[in-house]
Formats: C-alpha cells, sequence, structure tokens
C-alpha cells in the first residue's frame, strides 16, 4: 500500500471511530502527516517507507498519547503570542489541555479498535 493510501486509510479510521467529530489528518507529505485537535493543538506522526498500516496505527497511538499540554504551551506562549491570539495564559493551557484530552480519546478508541482486530 503506497503512503498516500496508507493516510487515507488513517483518516477514515479516525473519522468512522470519532464519527467524524474530534480529529482531523492531514498529510503534509510521504513521509509525515498531522492529526488536529478541535482547538487546533497538533500531533506529527513521521511513516517510515516500509510501514504498513497498523504500525503506522499503533505509531499514531504514541504520538497522540504523548501530546504534552505544558510543553506545547512553552513551545508557543509569548507576548506576542497572546496578544495576536487574544489569549490568556489560563485561557491558552485549557485550550490546551482540552485538546490532550481529545488526542487520548482518539489514542483509546484507535488501541481498542486495534485489540478487537488484533484478537478476532
Amino acid at each position: 500500500m503506497e503512503q498516500q493510501s496508507k493516510i487515507t486509510s488513517l483518516q477514515e479510521l479516525i473519522d468512522w471511530i470519532n464519527n467524524d467529530n474530534d480529529c482531523h489528518v492531514s498529510e503534509t507529505d510521504n513521509e509525515y502527516f498531522y492529526i488536529e485537535a478541535p482547538n487546533n493543538a497538533d500531533v506529527f506522526v513521521c511513516i517510515e517507507k516500509d510501514a504498513d498500516i497498523d504500525d503506522i496505527v499503533l505509531q499514531t497511538i504514541d504520538n497522540l498519547e504523548d501530546f504534552d499540554a505544558n510543553e506545547r504551551f512553552m513551545e508557543l506562549w509569548s507576548k506576542e503570542f497572546a496578544e495576536h491570539n487574544h489569549f490568556t495564559p489560563s485561557h491558552f493551557i485549557k485550550i490546551l489541555q482540552e485538546d490532550k484530552e481529545t488526542f487520548c480519546g482518539v489514542a483509546y478508541r484507535l488501541r481498542d479498535f486495534v485489540g478487537k482486530k488484533k484478537y478476532n
């Protein structure tokens, strides 16, 4: 399966397990893609050239679970960022924490799907 169809398959899987509500998968190129949560936090996933769809799903789960709201806050926060986005620090961290919850929910449902697939 070529990289583009793997990403498309993952997008369809995420859409299916979330009823199209939580996250969106976007391809950036054939080597990686990103998943964006409703508040625009994103997680990048690198695709190994020889990875099959199961490997990509497992890597996606790991990356979603590894999203750190505090770390992302520290990466992005500045006075200019706050002025441009009209965020207070507490509002911005709340947004990132909401996206963390979303990512963990998607990871949980993906893990559940993989487990059912593996044992059926």
